[in-house]
């Protein structure tokens, strides 16, 4: 499935223009968005990517830092912290789900790059 990337008709696009390719990138096991934990946001400076275990600073005076996330702590502090996402809704089972997820997906993406 692709989505088309230049739209030149004339008429506005509506929701229903995105339904289908949202719903695959929601709920589908091969979306990038479904098995990869990703956040992203920008600022006047920069930008910060949160991929996985991995957080990226890209400033526009300093160029690009990267840095690997050392625990589950560490993960919601960044979340909380950097995207200002504090997750409360989330019971300690289910921070605990997600930190276990994230560093499968994780460790799964080192041992591609050996």
């Amino acid at each position: 499935m692709h989505a088309p990337r230049v739209n030149f008709r004339d008429a506005p696009a509506t929701t229903a223009d995105f339904e289908e390719r949202h719903a695959w990138l929601s709920t589908a096991e091969d979306s990038p968005f479904v098995r990869t934990f990703v956040m992203y946001r920008r600022d006047a400076e920069g930008a910060d990517l949160l991929r996985g275990r991995v957080l990226t600073r890209i400033d526009a005076a300093k160029g690009k830092t990267e840095r690997e996330l050392g625990g589950e702590e560490e993960l919601f502090d960044v979340i909380g912290g950097v995207f200002g996402r504090r997750l409360d809704d989330l019971i300690p089972a289910d921070r605990a789900v997600l930190w276990d997820r994230v560093g499968r997906a994780h460790a799964a993406w080192l041992a591609s790059r050996s």
